[in-house]
């Protein structure tokens, strides 16, 4: 997909059994994708998965739907790009999870037009920040997260002391400036 091309991207929340199979197998293909890189961190596979990926496609459904959550997609036409989400911590936060765009997608935006998306979606749905956590591995990401005014923050829930050193901590208030870069 060439940058003109974008011109054709659409990012909705899923309405359709065929909208939820496209999102699963997103969040599939992260799930390998972040497994394949921890390796190198000294991570088995299943470790990964059970630590930072505990939730099924059921639950991330559960957590999407508004006003609580939400789940967006990325698509050209028929062949899905990416997705992000986000859900509830609490009353004032929420965190985004499972943001994801293809290896062969990657810097060309996308990720920022999901995760600026899903910001104002969070803000329309009264949070006040947005949390993340992600891998220390993600170079790329983090480069897009501060562009988008996130920090670096305390843990806000528990892992294993053993990923500690490979996990960042992240957080954004929700303002017009962060939305709108």
């Amino acid at each position: 997909m060439s940058k003109r091309r974008l011109s054709t991207l659409r990012v909705f929340s899923p309405t359709s059994e065929e909208d939820w199979r496209q999102a699963a197998l997103l969040i599939a293909e992260l799930k390998e994708w972040d497994a394949q890189q921890s390796q190198a961190l000294g991570f088995e596979p299943g470790e990964v998965m059970s630590v930072f990926y505990p939730d099924d496609i059921a639950d991330i459904r559960g957590y999407s739907v508004s006003p609580l959550g939400c789940l967006l997609l990325a698509m050209d036409g028929e062949v899905p790009l990416g997705c992000g989400a986000f859900r509830r911590l609490n009353s004032e936060a929420c965190e985004a999870y499972d943001v994801y765009v293809r290896p062969t997608c990657r810097r060309r935006g996308i990720g920022s037009i999901l995760l600026r998306r899903l910001m104002r979606e969070a803000t329309i749905y009264g949070y006040r920040t947005m949390c993340l956590e992600t891998a220390t591995f993600m170079r790329a990401a983090h480069k897009l997260y501060e562009s988008l005014h996130f920090q670096i923050r305390v843990p806000y829930r528990s892992i294993p002391a053993r990923h500690a050193k490979a996990t960042m901590w992240m957080e954004c208030k929700l303002d017009a400036e962060a939305i709108n870069g």
